[in-house]
Protein backbone atom coordinates (compact mmCIF):
# COMPACT_ATOMS: atom_id res chain seq x y z
CA UNK A 1 0.00 0.00 0.00
CA UNK A 2 1.26 3.44 -0.89
CA UNK A 3 -0.49 5.71 2.50
CA UNK A 4 -2.12 9.03 0.79
CA UNK A 5 0.23 11.86 0.43
CA UNK A 6 -0.45 15.22 -0.99
CA UNK A 7 1.98 16.75 -3.03
CA UNK A 8 3.17 20.08 -1.48
CA UNK A 9 4.00 21.87 -4.51
CA UNK A 10 1.57 24.73 -4.05
CA UNK A 11 3.72 27.47 -4.69
CA UNK A 12 4.55 25.87 -8.60
CA UNK A 13 1.67 25.62 -9.77
CA UNK A 14 1.86 28.65 -11.90
CA UNK A 15 5.14 27.39 -13.24
CA UNK A 16 4.59 23.66 -14.00
CA UNK A 17 2.52 23.04 -16.51
CA UNK A 18 1.81 19.76 -15.17
CA UNK A 19 2.09 18.59 -11.58
CA UNK A 20 1.02 16.08 -9.00
CA UNK A 21 -1.83 16.79 -6.95
CA UNK A 22 -1.79 14.11 -4.70
CA UNK A 23 -1.13 10.17 -4.56
CA UNK A 24 -1.38 7.23 -2.89
CA UNK A 25 -2.71 3.82 -3.21
CA UNK A 26 -5.67 1.53 -0.47
CA UNK A 27 -8.32 -0.79 0.40
CA UNK A 28 -10.97 1.49 -1.09
CA UNK A 29 -14.27 2.37 0.94
CA UNK A 30 -17.48 4.05 -0.47
CA UNK A 31 -16.89 7.55 -1.24
CA UNK A 32 -19.01 10.57 -2.21
CA UNK A 33 -18.24 13.40 -4.22
CA UNK A 34 -20.74 15.41 -5.10
CA UNK A 35 -18.83 18.27 -6.08
CA UNK A 36 -16.25 15.87 -7.82
CA UNK A 37 -12.59 16.56 -7.30
CA UNK A 38 -10.28 19.79 -7.46
CA UNK A 39 -8.20 17.82 -10.40
CA UNK A 40 -8.11 14.98 -13.06
CA UNK A 41 -7.79 11.52 -11.65
CA UNK A 42 -5.97 8.39 -12.73
CA UNK A 43 -7.08 5.28 -11.12
CA UNK A 44 -5.72 1.48 -11.15
CA UNK A 45 -7.19 -1.66 -9.60
CA UNK A 46 -5.45 -3.94 -8.60
CA UNK A 47 -7.14 -6.66 -6.73
CA UNK A 48 -10.97 -6.55 -6.05
CA UNK A 49 -14.24 -4.86 -8.20
CA UNK A 50 -15.74 -1.69 -8.08
CA UNK A 51 -17.69 0.68 -9.00
CA UNK A 52 -17.66 4.36 -10.05
CA UNK A 53 -21.24 6.13 -10.13
CA UNK A 54 -21.01 9.27 -12.12
CA UNK A 55 -24.06 11.69 -11.91
CA UNK A 56 -25.49 11.69 -15.98
CA UNK A 57 -24.05 8.21 -17.30
CA UNK A 58 -23.66 4.53 -17.12
CA UNK A 59 -21.80 3.08 -13.93
CA UNK A 60 -18.43 2.41 -14.44
CA UNK A 61 -17.33 -1.22 -13.01
CA UNK A 62 -12.99 -1.73 -12.34
CA UNK A 63 -11.83 -5.00 -12.56
CA UNK A 64 -8.15 -6.19 -11.55
CA UNK A 65 -5.69 -4.66 -14.11
CA UNK A 66 -8.16 -1.59 -15.31
CA UNK A 67 -7.62 1.53 -15.20
CA UNK A 68 -9.99 4.48 -15.10
CA UNK A 69 -9.43 7.95 -16.27
CA UNK A 70 -11.82 11.03 -14.00
CA UNK A 71 -11.74 14.68 -15.37
CA UNK A 72 -12.11 16.80 -12.59
CA UNK A 73 -15.30 18.56 -11.07
CA UNK A 74 -17.39 15.90 -12.27
CA UNK A 75 -19.80 14.51 -9.61
CA UNK A 76 -19.24 10.94 -8.79
CA UNK A 77 -19.23 8.49 -5.91
CA UNK A 78 -17.36 5.20 -6.17
CA UNK A 79 -17.65 1.75 -3.81
CA UNK A 80 -16.44 -1.84 -3.53
CA UNK A 81 -18.37 -4.78 -5.28
CA UNK A 82 -19.70 -7.44 -2.94
CA UNK A 83 -16.97 -9.46 -3.49
CA UNK A 84 -14.53 -11.30 -1.17
CA UNK A 85 -11.66 -9.53 -2.12
CA UNK A 86 -10.53 -5.77 -1.00
CA UNK A 87 -10.48 -3.81 -3.29
CA UNK A 88 -7.34 -2.13 -3.95
CA UNK A 89 -7.06 1.31 -5.80
CA UNK A 90 -4.24 3.30 -6.78
CA UNK A 91 -4.43 6.60 -7.58
CA UNK A 92 -2.94 9.81 -9.00
CA UNK A 93 -4.05 13.21 -9.28
CA UNK A 94 -2.78 15.83 -11.69
CA UNK A 95 -3.08 19.33 -12.82
CA UNK A 96 -1.77 22.14 -14.52
CA UNK A 97 -2.16 24.09 -17.77
CA UNK A 98 -1.33 20.94 -19.46
CA UNK A 99 -3.11 18.59 -17.91
CA UNK A 100 -6.14 19.61 -19.83
CA UNK A 101 -4.43 19.04 -23.59
CA UNK A 102 -3.33 15.31 -22.03
CA UNK A 103 -6.76 14.82 -20.62
CA UNK A 104 -8.49 15.59 -24.29
CA UNK A 105 -6.15 12.66 -25.60
CA UNK A 106 -6.77 10.48 -22.80
CA UNK A 107 -10.56 10.03 -22.51
CA UNK A 108 -11.72 13.47 -24.64
CA UNK A 109 -12.57 15.27 -21.34
CA UNK A 110 -15.53 12.41 -20.13
CA UNK A 111 -14.95 9.55 -17.44
CA UNK A 112 -13.21 6.83 -19.23
CA UNK A 113 -12.46 3.35 -18.33
CA UNK A 114 -9.58 2.84 -20.19
CA UNK A 115 -8.87 -0.43 -22.49
CA UNK A 116 -6.80 -3.62 -21.66
CA UNK A 117 -3.50 -2.49 -20.71
CA UNK A 118 -0.35 -3.16 -19.52
CA UNK A 119 -1.36 -2.59 -16.19
CA UNK A 120 2.23 -3.83 -13.54
CA UNK A 121 4.10 -1.58 -16.18
CA UNK A 122 1.83 1.24 -15.31
CA UNK A 123 1.67 0.39 -11.11
CA UNK A 124 5.36 0.26 -11.36
CA UNK A 125 5.54 3.70 -12.50
CA UNK A 126 2.35 4.89 -9.66
CA UNK A 127 4.89 3.27 -7.23
CA UNK A 128 7.90 4.85 -8.39
CA UNK A 129 6.16 8.37 -8.73
CA UNK A 130 5.00 7.92 -4.78
CA UNK A 131 8.77 6.89 -3.61
CA UNK A 132 9.68 9.82 -5.58
CA UNK A 133 6.92 12.62 -3.98
CA UNK A 134 7.56 10.51 -0.56
CA UNK A 135 11.19 11.27 -0.44
CA UNK A 136 9.89 14.98 -0.85
CA UNK A 137 13.89 15.55 -2.29
CA UNK A 138 15.22 19.51 -3.25
CA UNK A 139 13.57 20.14 -6.75
CA UNK A 140 11.71 16.79 -6.67
CA UNK A 141 8.80 19.03 -8.20
CA UNK A 142 10.19 19.10 -11.50
CA UNK A 143 11.11 15.04 -10.78
CA UNK A 144 7.46 14.50 -10.36
CA UNK A 145 6.36 16.60 -13.12
CA UNK A 146 8.61 14.32 -15.27
CA UNK A 147 7.39 11.50 -14.03
CA UNK A 148 3.66 12.28 -14.15
CA UNK A 149 4.10 13.22 -17.64
CA UNK A 150 6.05 10.13 -18.45
CA UNK A 151 2.91 7.92 -17.06
CA UNK A 152 0.61 10.05 -18.69
CA UNK A 153 1.92 9.18 -21.96
CA UNK A 154 2.88 5.65 -21.85
CA UNK A 155 -0.98 5.31 -20.82
CA UNK A 156 -1.41 7.37 -24.40
CA UNK A 157 0.89 5.77 -26.19
CA UNK A 158 -0.64 2.22 -25.19
CA UNK A 159 -4.19 2.83 -25.84
CA UNK A 160 -3.62 4.70 -29.35
CA UNK A 161 -1.18 1.73 -30.23
CA UNK A 162 -4.35 -0.26 -29.42
CA UNK A 163 -6.72 2.19 -31.38
CA UNK A 164 -4.56 1.94 -34.86
CA UNK A 165 -4.80 -2.14 -34.09
CA UNK A 166 -8.11 -2.34 -34.22
CA UNK A 167 -8.96 -0.11 -37.14
CA UNK A 168 -6.20 -2.13 -38.84
CA UNK A 169 -7.75 -5.64 -38.50
CA UNK A 170 -11.10 -5.23 -40.44
CA UNK A 171 -8.49 -4.85 -43.38
CA UNK A 172 -7.38 -8.25 -42.90
CA UNK A 173 -3.19 -8.73 -43.31
CA UNK A 174 -0.99 -5.73 -42.16
CA UNK A 175 -0.71 -3.33 -45.25
CA UNK A 176 3.26 -2.89 -45.35
CA UNK A 177 3.12 -0.37 -47.86
CA UNK A 178 0.96 2.23 -44.84
CA UNK A 179 3.37 0.97 -42.42
CA UNK A 180 6.52 2.25 -44.12
CA UNK A 181 4.76 5.26 -44.74
CA UNK A 182 4.22 6.15 -41.21
CA UNK A 183 7.79 5.02 -40.69
CA UNK A 184 9.06 7.95 -43.28
CA UNK A 185 6.41 10.05 -41.22
CA UNK A 186 7.69 9.56 -38.27
CA UNK A 187 11.81 9.80 -39.64
CA UNK A 188 10.48 12.83 -41.41
CA UNK A 189 8.17 14.85 -39.29
CA UNK A 190 10.49 18.00 -39.20
CA UNK A 191 10.95 17.98 -43.01
CA UNK A 192 8.73 19.12 -45.74
CA UNK A 193 6.62 15.76 -46.45
CA UNK A 194 4.28 16.48 -49.16
CA UNK A 195 1.31 13.80 -49.73
CA UNK A 196 2.56 13.00 -53.14
CA UNK A 197 5.49 11.95 -51.99
CA UNK A 198 4.52 9.73 -49.53
CA UNK A 199 2.30 8.12 -51.90
CA UNK A 200 5.31 7.39 -54.69
CA UNK A 201 7.56 6.38 -52.01
CA UNK A 202 5.06 2.84 -50.91
CA UNK A 203 4.02 3.00 -54.61
CA UNK A 204 0.51 3.85 -54.42
CA UNK A 205 -1.13 6.78 -56.34
CA UNK A 206 -2.16 10.02 -54.16
CA UNK A 207 -6.01 9.37 -54.17
CA UNK A 208 -5.74 5.41 -53.03
CA UNK A 209 -2.89 6.44 -50.88
CA UNK A 210 -5.36 9.27 -48.73
CA UNK A 211 -8.17 7.00 -48.68
CA UNK A 212 -6.39 4.10 -47.26
CA UNK A 213 -4.53 6.04 -45.12
CA UNK A 214 -8.04 7.63 -43.76
CA UNK A 215 -10.01 4.14 -43.41
CA UNK A 216 -7.43 2.65 -41.26
CA UNK A 217 -6.03 5.46 -39.21
CA UNK A 218 -8.96 7.98 -39.40
CA UNK A 219 -7.12 10.96 -39.99
CA UNK A 220 -5.75 12.22 -43.35
CA UNK A 221 -2.18 11.86 -44.16
CA UNK A 222 -1.50 15.34 -43.13
CA UNK A 223 -2.86 15.63 -40.38
CA UNK A 224 -1.74 13.16 -38.73
CA UNK A 225 1.62 14.52 -39.45
CA UNK A 226 0.70 17.54 -37.48
CA UNK A 227 -0.47 15.18 -34.87
CA UNK A 228 3.02 14.23 -34.33
CA UNK A 229 4.79 17.54 -34.65
CA UNK A 230 2.19 19.36 -31.71
CA UNK A 231 3.07 15.83 -29.58
CA UNK A 232 6.27 17.06 -30.59
CA UNK A 233 6.28 20.08 -29.60
CA UNK A 234 4.90 19.39 -26.22
CA UNK A 235 7.95 17.29 -25.53
CA UNK A 236 10.50 19.97 -26.27
CA UNK A 237 8.95 22.41 -24.15
CA UNK A 238 9.09 19.87 -21.44
CA UNK A 239 12.37 18.75 -22.12
CA UNK A 240 13.68 22.27 -22.69
CA UNK A 241 12.23 24.80 -21.00
CA UNK A 242 14.54 27.43 -22.14
CA UNK A 243 13.88 26.92 -25.64
CA UNK A 244 11.48 29.61 -27.63
CA UNK A 245 8.96 28.98 -29.54
CA UNK A 246 10.80 30.04 -32.71
CA UNK A 247 13.54 27.35 -31.62
CA UNK A 248 10.93 24.80 -31.07
CA UNK A 249 9.05 25.58 -34.36
CA UNK A 250 12.35 25.42 -36.49
CA UNK A 251 12.76 21.93 -34.54
CA UNK A 252 9.76 21.00 -36.15
CA UNK A 253 9.78 22.03 -39.47
CA UNK A 254 7.91 24.78 -39.49
CA UNK A 255 7.04 28.33 -39.81
CA UNK A 256 6.74 30.49 -36.28
CA UNK A 257 3.38 31.91 -37.31
CA UNK A 258 2.07 28.85 -38.54
CA UNK A 259 3.12 26.80 -35.83
CA UNK A 260 1.82 29.30 -33.56
CA UNK A 261 -1.68 28.77 -35.05
CA UNK A 262 -1.90 25.33 -35.08
CA UNK A 263 -0.80 25.20 -31.59
CA UNK A 264 -3.70 27.25 -30.39
CA UNK A 265 -5.90 25.19 -32.62
CA UNK A 266 -4.81 22.06 -31.49
CA UNK A 267 -4.60 22.91 -27.65
CA UNK A 268 -6.62 26.06 -27.07
CA UNK A 269 -3.87 28.47 -26.20
CA UNK A 270 -0.51 29.51 -28.23
CA UNK A 271 2.92 28.21 -26.97
CA UNK A 272 3.69 31.14 -25.24
CA UNK A 273 0.29 31.06 -22.86
CA UNK A 274 1.43 27.00 -22.70
CA UNK A 275 4.34 27.24 -20.74
CA UNK A 276 3.60 30.20 -18.23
Amino acid sequence: MMPFLLAEFAMFENILPLYVYCIGSHEQKHLLRPDGYPAHQLFLCRSGMGIFRIVGSSDLVMTPGTMLILPAGVPHEYFPDQSEDAWELGFVAFSGSASDAILAHLGNRTPTLLKKNQFHKHWNKLESLWQLINLNRENGFWESSRSMYDMLLSVLEEQTQQEVKQRIKPIGQPNTALQEAIKLIHDHYNERLHLSNLARAVGYSVQHFHRLFVSIYGVTPMLYIQQIRMRRSIQLFHENPSMTVEQVAQQLGMETSYFIRIFKRTYGQTPKQFMK
